[in-house]
C-alpha cells in the first residue's frame, strides 16, 4: 500500500507586496518569472523516486500564483502529473488574488485538474483594502469570485483579516456578513500579525486593543457558525466535508514535499527546506539535494 503524500508548490511572485506581508515573495518581470517556472519544472522532474507514495493534496501557494499566465500553471501541473501518482479524489488548490484572474485563466486551471481556489480578499471595506496595500477592491473580488463559479469551481475559500488598523467591530461584522452571503465552501479568518521588516512594523498604527480583538474573534465564530460553518482550526471554518485537506494533513503530520523557492518538506520525520536565494535556486534546480 502506498504512503500518503502532500505537495506544496511555491510561486514567489506578486503584483505588489502588501504592507503586512513577510512571505518569500515579491514582484518580478516576465523573464524572471519564466526562468523560475522552467527551474521549478526541472526540480519536479529531478526530485527523486516517489513511486511508493500517492499524492492526496496539492497546494499551489505564494506569493500570488495567479500572476503567472494560465498556460504556465498548466505546464507545472503536467510535470506534476508525469512525476507523481495521485489519489482519485486529490484536492488541488491554487491561491489567487482578485484582479489577477480572468475567464481564460480560470478555465485553464479547471481543465488542468485544479479543483479548489483560495481567494485573498481580506476585507469588504475598500478603505481597509487600500490601507493594507491590496491591489483590488471588494467589487473586483466579487467579479473574480463569480468568474470562478462560472468556470466550474465548486470549492472556494475566501481569506479574511481582522485586527486591522482603524478597523471597527461593525466593519468586521460587515465583512463577515457580506462574505457568507456568497456561500463559499471555506473561510479563513486570520488576525493581523505585525511582522518585523514589513512596512507595517515601521509605522505607528492604531490597532484594536486586546478586548476588541477578543470580541472580533467571538463575532467570527458566532456569525460563521450561524451560517453553517464549523471551526476546525483556530482560523479556519468550513461547510461540512469542505475542510482543507492540505491543512488537515499538516496537523496529522502527513508527509509533504515542498517544491520551489524556500519551500519546506517533511519526509520520514525529517524536516528540511529549499534554499531561499533565487539565483542559487535557478542554478541548482536539477539537483534537489543542493537546494
Amino acid at each position: 500500500m502506498k504512503k500518503e503524500l502532500e505537495l506544496y508548490i511555491h510561486i514567489p511572485f506578486c503584483v505588489k507586496k502588501c504592507d503586512y506581508c513577510d512571505f518569500l515573495s515579491g514582484p518580478a518581470g516576465t523573464e524572471r518569472q519564466r526562468n523560475y517556472v522552467e527551474a521549478l519544472i526541472k526540480e519536479i522532474n529531478h526530485c527523486g523516486d516517489f513511486s511508493n507514495y500517492q499524492v492526496s493534496s496539492i497546494f499551489i501557494g505564494g506569493g500570488t500564483p495567479s500572476v503567472l499566465p494560465g498556460e504556465w500553471i498548466e505546464e507545472i501541473m503536467d510535470s506534476v502529473y508525469g512525476k507523481f501518482d495521485r489519489s482519485s479524489d486529490v484536492e488541488i488548490t491554487i491561491e489567487a488574488n482578485p484582479g489577477t484572474v480572468d475567464h481564460k485563466k480560470l478555465e485553464i486551471y479547471h481543465k488542468s485538474g485544479i479543483n479548489r481556489i483560495s481567494f485573498g480578499c481580506q476585507s469588504a471595506n475598500n478603505r481597509e483594502l487600500k490601507m493594507l496595500g491590496r491591489i483590488h477592491t471588494w467589487e473586483e473580488f466579487l467579479e473574480s469570485y463569480q468568474m470562478a463559479r462560472n468556470a466550474g469551481f465548486e470549492n472556494i475559500n475566501v481569506d479574511l483579516m481582522s485586527g486591522l488598523p482603524g478597523q471597527s467591530l461593525a466593519s468586521w461584522e460587515a465583512t463577515l456578513s457580506k462574505t457568507v452571503q456568497l456561500h463559499p465552501e471555506h473561510i479563513s479568518a486570520y488576525s493581523l500579525i505585525i511582522e518585523e521588516g514589513t512596512p507595517f512594523s515601521e509605522r505607528e498604527l492604531e490597532l484594536p486593543d486586546e478586548e476588541e480583538e477578543r470580541v472580533m474573534y467571538e463575532y467570527t465564530h458566532d456569525i460563521l457558525s450561524s451560517y453553517g460553518y464549523h471551526q476546525y482550526e483556530i482560523s479556519n471554518y468550513a461547510k461540512n466535508g469542505r475542510e482543507c485537506r492540505h491543512n488537515l494533513g499538516y496537523w496529522k503530520r502527513t508527509e509533504y514535499l515542498g517544491l520551489g523557492l524556500g519551500s519546506a518538506s517533511l519526509l520520514e520525520d525529517k524536516r528540511f527546506s529549499n534554499i531561499s536565494e533565487m539565483k542559487k535556486y535557478l542554478q541548482n534546480c536539477e539537483h534537489p539535494e543542493i537546494i
